[in-house]
C-alpha cells in the first residue's frame, strides 16, 4: 500500500467555491488528521478522497495511480459520524459482511476482530442493543476487518461522552500498532487530532484552504497521560488560536465583493466595527434604502489593493494608513472618524522581556505597512528606538498570535479580536498598550470624487453609525448579544473587547487632530 497525494484540489457547489488548491501528502501507514472549524470543507474533502464527490480540478493519487483508477480494484474503509452498521445483522454478521471475499478462516477472524474492540461477548447482539460507544467500536472493527489499507474517519466520536471518546481514540492507536493502516481522521476536536495524528492538516474557511500543516512530534505508542504533557498543551494552544481565528473569519463576509449596485465597504477584523454589524442586524441600512456590502479582510494589504483598483468604494483603515494613502493618492479623503483604541492594541511578549528596551534584537511578529507596524514604530519612537532595533517577522494579523503561542517569535503586536486570546493561550504579558498612547484611531476613507457624488449616502452612513453607537452606550448587553453571533465571538468576549474602545460620532475633527500629532513621527 502506498500513500495518498492530494494535489491542487478545487471543488465548487454551483457558484460557491468550497475547496481551493488543497495540497498535502499522506505517507503509507501514517495517521493524518484534518482539522478545522465547521463549514471549512473537511467532509467535502474527505468525500473527494473517498471517491464520493468529484472535484472540479486537481488530482488525488494513491501511490502513483490516480484515485479513480485505483478505486476500480481497491476500496477505502469509511467510518462516518453516524453508526455505519447493518442493524438487521448481528454483531458477528456485521464483521462477516466486512470480510466478504476474503479467503481466510472466517470464524477465527470474526472472533479476533471482536476481541480487539472488546465486543467478543456480544456476537449475537444486534447493533440497536449496543451503547453508542459499542456501536462505534463495531464500526471500527468492520473497517479494520475489511482488509482495506486506508481507513477514513469523519468525526466518528463527536456524539460520544468524553471518557468513551478517549477510549475510542486509544483503541484506534492500539489497532494501528497491529496493522499499520493509513488513516485519515476528520475532526473539529483539537486534542483528538494531536493525540491520534502524526500530521495535522489545518483548514481555513471561505473557501476551504490548507491553512497550515503541523507535524506532531510524539512517537507511538502514545499513553493517555500524553494529553497532560507541556509540549502537547503548547500545540493545543496554538491550534486553538488558529481554529478560533478561522471561525471568526468564517462568520464575516470575506473575499471578492459581489457585483452589484451596493456601496462596498472594506473592513478589517476589529471589534470597533461592531456598530456597522449591529445596524446590519437591525436592518437599518435597508430601512434607509441604503444598499451596502461589508467585506472583511484578514489581509489588510489586499483590502487596500481592492480599494485602489476600485473593487471597493470605502476603506476602513487607521489614521496613520489614511495619511499615508493621502500622500500616495492625493484624491483620498477621510470621510468618517470611527473609534480610538484604549487598550485594544498591544505589544506583548514572552518572558523574560518586560520592557520596550528589552525587545532590542528580538524577533517581533507584526503586519508590515499596517497598524501593528505603526504601533511598534510609535512605541519605539517614544522610547528612543526605531524599527531597525528589532527583527521584524511579517505576517497577517490572524497568524501573529499562533507564531507567539508556538514560540516562533519573541514578541508580537496584536489587536482585538486576536489580542486577548493570544494572551490567554501564550502566557505572554503586555509590554505596551494603546491605553498609554491615544493615537490609534480608525477612520473611513474614500476617493474625493466618490465622496462628492455620494454625499447623501455618506451622510446616511454617518447617521446610522451614530444611531448604532448610541444603542451600544444605552444597552451594552443587548448590543453585544446581537452582534456576537455575527462576528464569531461569545457575547462575553465581545463585551470585554468593546470596553477597550472609545467610539466617535462619525465626525472627522478628532481624528484629524490625532493625525496632526503623529505627522512628525511618520516623516
Amino acid at each position: 500500500m502506498s500513500g495518498i497525494s492530494v494535489q491542487k484540489l478545487n471543488k465548487n457547489f454551483g457558484a460557491k467555491k468550497v475547496l481551493e488548491d488543497i495540497y498535502f501528502e499522506v505517507e503509507n501507514g501514517e495517521v493524518v488528521a484534518i482539522l478545522g472549524p465547521s463549514g471549512c470543507g473537511k467532509t467535502t474533502l474527505l468525500k473527494c478522497i473517498l471517491g464520493l464527490e468529484k472535484s472540479d480540478s486537481g488530482e488525488i493519487f494513491v501511490g502513483s495511480t490516480r484515485l479513480t483508477e485505483w478505486l476500480k480494484d481497491n476500496r477505502i474503509a469509511y467510518v462516518p459520524q453516524k453508526y455505519a452498521n447493518f442493524n438487521y445483522l448481528t454483531v458477528a454478521q456485521n464483521i462477516l459482511a466486512a470480510l466478504n471475499g476474503q479467503e481466510l478462516n472466517l470464524d477465527s477472524l470474526v472472533e479476533s476482530s471482536l476481541k480487539n474492540v472488546g465486543l467478543d461477548k456480544f456476537k449475537t447482539s444486534y447493533p440497536g442493543q449496543l451503547s453508542g460507544g459499542m456501536q462505534q467500536r463495531l464500526a471500527l472493527a468492520r473497517a479494520l476487518a475489511s482488509g482495506a489499507g486506508i481507513i477514513a474517519f469523519d468525526e466518528p466520536f463527536s456524539s460520544l461522552d468524553v471518557e468513551t471518546r478517549q477510549q475510542m481514540q486509544e483503541l484506534i492507536l492500539e489497532s494501528r500498532s497491529d496493522n499499520k493502516k493509513t488513516m485519515l481522521f476528520v475532526t473539529h476536536d483539537i486534542e483528538e487530532a494531536i493525540f491520534l495524528a502524526r500530521k495535522i492538516v489545518v483548514m481555513g474557511t471561505k473557501p476551504g484552504v490548507v491553512r497550515e500543516i503541523i507535524d506532531v512530534p510524539f512517537n507511538y505508542p502514545r499513553p493517555s497521560s500524553l494529553r497532560f504533557d507541556e509540549e502537547f498543551q503548547k500545540i493545543r494552544r496554538a491550534l486553538s488560536f488558529i481554529v478560533r481565528s478561522e471561525g471568526i473569519k468564517g462568520k464575516l463576509s470575506e473575499g471578492e465583493p459581489i457585483v452589484g449596485r451596493s456601496h462596498k465597504i472594506g473592513l478589517y477584523y476589529w471589534p470597533g466595527n461592531s456598530p456597522f454589524f449591529y445596524a446590519q442586524e437591525r436592518g437599518w441600512f435597508e430601512n434607509d434604502l441604503l444598499p451596502v456590502e461589508f467585506i472583511s479582510f484578514s489581509d489588510n494589504r489586499q483590502k487596500i489593493d481592492f480599494w485602489k483598483s476600485g473593487k471597493i468604494d470605502i476603506l476602513n483603515v487607521t489614521i496613520d494608513t489614511a495619511l499615508r494613502l493621502k500622500k500616495e493618492i492625493p484624491d483620498t479623503e477621510i470621510i468618517m472618524g470611527l473609534n480610538i483604541s484604549r487598550g485594544g492594541d498591544a505589544l506583548i511578549s514572552r518572558d523574560p522581556i518586560s520592557s520596550v528596551k528589552e525587545i532590542k534584537n528580538k524577533r517581533v511578529a507584526l503586519e508590515k505597512d499596517e497598524i501593528s507596524e505603526f504601533f511598534l514604530r510609535y512605541v519605539l519612537y517614544k522610547n528612543g528606538m526605531n524599527l531597525e532595533d528589532v527583527i521584524v517577522a511579517d505576517m497577517k494579523g490572524d497568524e501573529i498570535g499562533a507564531a507567539l503561542i508556538s514560540g516562533r517569535v519573541d514578541a508580537a503586536v496584536l489587536w482585538e479580536p486576536w489580542l486577548s486570546k493570544t494572551l490567554e493561550l501564550s502566557r505572554a504579558h503586555v509590554v505596551a498598550t494603546s491605553r498609554d498612547f491615544s493615537v490609534f484611531a480608525d477612520v473611513l476613507v474614500a476617493r474625493k470624487s466618490f465622496a462628492e457624488e455620494n454625499k447623501e449616502e455618506i451622510q446616511k452612513i454617518k447617521m446610522i453609525w451614530q444611531k448604532s453607537v448610541d444603542a451600544y452606550y444605552l444597552n451594552k448587553q443587548d448590543f453585544t448579544r446581537a452582534v456576537a453571533p455575527a462576528v464569531g465571538l461569545s457575547a462575553r468576549d465581545l463585551a470585554s473587547q468593546l470596553e477597550l474602545i472609545e467610539f466617535f460620532d462619525g465626525g472627522t475633527k478628532r481624528v484629524l487632530e490625532i493625525g496632526g500629532e503623529i505627522k512628525d513621527m511618520m516623516r
